[in-house]
């Protein structure tokens, strides 16, 4: 165990010593659903997750409309992989509290890695309903309004988001360029994926992450930044050219006939998006 590891421990150890005493005298009844939620808090911030399980349920148990305990074990059940179990705490949360945007957006995720696109789309828009703000809510929505050929509200929500992405996350896109222009570019990529965590519409962040992973020579993880732009902003024709000009004159891992049809693929996209598109012309033609 390192250091670090062992002072996060003794920090973990001293804060549930600390609610022991604070509770340890008591009677079961006086202790209450509060001593459970923050033992089952610091277990959860420590890691301690099955303990955490334990005691967040023993909250629930004895405090049915504690939705920061419901939220908890969602968290929980996400982080063991176990997405079902996590939609059920979630819907139990809004059930006690409706009008929660993250757990919507959070829900709209789960929704939507299990392909119910209809249940995403829902608890997306709810979630920019009760806050207008809600950056990732925007971002999530621009897709659903393509898939549905509805290119104004996709546009709308993109506008929206990438104002909020931009007033949120600018100054760290900023530190991204300046330690790419000196050189380091294991921090710009660092950065850059930083950005792009915290405001998925942040265009320019891809394509940074791109030109850094292409520069390291890291063409595997230059396209992987390319496929993620292409899933967040499906018409963006730029990201799908650039796709085709790796998976044709780059070795990734896989088949070589694979990733030629994935070059083949992407350039045409890339064409339909942008029939002027000179670039991807030439490309698709050889």
């Amino acid at each position: 165990m390192d250091k670090l590891s062992i002072k996060k421990t003794a920090r973990l150890g001293c804060a549930l010593l600390s609610v022991f005493i604070a509770v340890g005298t008591a009677s079961p009844s006086a202790r209450g659903w509060k001593y459970y939620l923050e033992k089952g808090r610091l277990q959860y911030e420590g890691g301690m997750l099955d303990f955490a399980i334990f005691n967040l349920g023993q909250c629930l148990d004895a405090n049915p409309g504690c939705h920061e305990a419901a939220n908890m074990l969602a968290s929980i059940y996400i982080k063991k992989n176990r997405k079902s179990r996590a939609i059920d705490y979630y819907r139990r949360s809004l059930e006690i509290d409706e009008r929660q945007a993250e757990v919507h957006y959070a829900l709209g995720e789960l929704y939507e890695f299990f392909i119910e696109r209809e249940a995403a789309f829902r608890h997306y828009a709810r979630s920019i309903e009760i806050d207008p703000e809600h950056l990732k809510g925007h971002a999530s929505l621009v897709r659903f309004y393509l898939k549905r050929d509805d290119r104004a509200s996709a546009e709308r929500h993109f506008r929206t988001s990438y104002r909020l992405a931009r007033a949120k996350t600018g100054a760290l896109f900023e530190r991204a360029r300046e330690a790419e222009k000196k050189g380091d570019l294991a921090r710009a990529r660092d950065l850059y994926a930083g950005v792009i965590d915290e405001a998925p519409l942040f265009i320019e962040a891809y394509i940074g992450q791109y030109e850094v992973n292409r520069r390291l020579n890291d063409y595997a993880s230059a396209a992987a930044a390319l496929e993620r732009l292409k899933f967040v902003k499906p018409d963006h024709d730029r990201a799908y050219l650039l796709l085709g000009y790796i998976y044709f004159n780059r070795r990734l891992p896989g088949s070589r006939k694979a990733r030629l049809e994935q070059a083949i693929d992407n350039l045409k996209k890339a064409i339909e998006l942008n029939p002027g598109n000179y670039e991807a012309c030439i490309s698709l033609s050889e």
